[in-house]
């Protein structure tokens, strides 16, 4: 295999590992319909110059599971495909580097952002910022918000513990409390226990502090549906502010169940993701179509996921890059150097993690019965994280 050495009438064959099913299916959906939308534009783009290239997407179920994740790459691997966009989940990310830098694989997240995963000259490239960012953008707001204690509940796994250790850290800079908080295995079927000990916690801090004063920071996936639906049934839980993250941001199922909806609606759950404010005509008439074909708002990780495979597209056609990794990583670290997409310039700092932010925060609202999410405030940062702007 020579990526430089493409004949006019070769496939391009990009691998992608997507979670189509599971905890993070609804960034799956998405970036699906994301990369279908920008390989038809791709193929579009060859077929207007001439050329009988076209870009063939080789797509994995990872079903948001780690092992899954690893198995469909050495699927991929089996294939001879050495680009592959994603895996999405850190948790999949971290499963399957190790196989990625053993074998020559150059794997492109779109929504990988655990913290520890930010390693120097790895062959894994992330089109998101890491964790770090959202964990000052979320300490910040909480503070600016007149939140004085926090009561974590989050993931125990990489992604999980990452960001809720940033958020802690950061917290406690600005003189927040952060108490101890619950851990939950993600392969957990049912969160009652979970969401039981929450309502203790809420109700000891609340007897010492206003309730104003006090937030729940709830760090999921999906399982974010069946902890606010369950956390209903509890009076002190509705009573204080909830705060979550880049994992439920624009969630579909969350919306699409009423006790759950309501819960978030009620409690204004605050959630930041990734995103990108785009005046482009032509990028907004490409978010509109990826839109209308899922028939809702998308992550903004499915916006990173179009990007992807421009320039997946662009590496596997730079003259230097051969089927040495090293070469491609070269190629990939030019390429996005220059590249400006759907969801802004691709620029990468030295962990090979983007770069500049801005953080969008989401919040459930309700309207004549039904649910949607709304962005009520925008994170940007000045001066390298010495400075964080909220806009509304």
């Amino acid at each position: 295999m020579n990526l430089g050495a493409t004949s006019e009438s070769e496939n391009i064959t990009i691998g992608v590992l997507l979670p189509l099913t599971g905890s993070l299916a609804s960034i799956g959906e998405a970036s699906q319909v994301a990369l279908d939308v920008s390989s038809e534009d791709i193929n579009g783009y060859f077929s207007g110059l001439g050329s009988g290239m076209n870009v063939k997407l080789v797509v994995k179920d990872t079903e948001s599971d780690p092992e899954t994740a690893l198995e469909k790459l050495k699927e991929l691997d089996e294939m001879g495909i050495k680009i592959i966009i994603g895996p999405q989940g850190s948790d999949e990310a971290q499963a399957v580097l190790d196989y990625a830098n053993q074998n020559g694989i150059i794997l492109l997240s779109t929504a990988s952002t655990a913290p520890s995963l930010a390693i120097p000259d790895d062959n894994l490239f992330r089109l998101v910022p890491d964790d770090t960012n959202q964990g000052i953008v979320l300490a910040r707001l909480m503070t600016n918000e007149g939140i004085g204690t926090v009561i974590p509940i989050y993931r125990n796994d990489v992604w999980g513990d990452g960001l809720a250790d940033e958020v802690e850290k950061n917290f406690k800079a600005l003189n927040g409390t952060v108490l101890k908080g619950i851990a939950y295995k993600p392969e957990n079927a049912n969160h009652s226990a979970e969401v039981e000990a929450l309502n203790e916690k809420v109700m000891s801090a609340t007897s010492e502090h206003a309730s104003e004063s006090v937030a729940v920071f709830l760090c999921s996936y999906g399982e974010a549906t069946e902890i606010f639906a369950l956390a209903q049934n509890y009076s002190a839980l509705s009573e204080v502010k909830w705060y979550g993250t880049d994992g439920i941001a624009l969630n579909k199922e969350l919306i699409n169940d009423n006790n759950a909806a309501s819960f978030a609606a009620a409690v204004n759950v605050s959630a930041p993701m990734y995103g990108y404010l785009n005046d482009n005509k032509r990028s907004k008439a490409i978010e509109l179509k990826i839109e209308e074909q899922l028939g809702r708002l998308p992550e903004s990780y499915a916006l990173a996921a179009y990007d992807a495979l421009w320039i997946a597209t662009y590496v596997y056609q730079d003259p230097i890059s051969s089927d040495n990794d090293e070469i491609i990583k070269m190629a990939m670290t030019s390429n996005t150097d220059r590249y400006h997409g759907i969801s802004g310039w691709t620029i990468l700092n030295e962990n090979g993690d983007r770069e500049s932010w801005t953080y969008y925060i989401w919040t459930v609202t309700e309207e004549n019965g039904s649910y949607q999410w709304e962005d009520y405030i925008t994170a940007s940062r000045w001066s390298d994280n010495q400075y964080i702007e909220f806009e509304r």
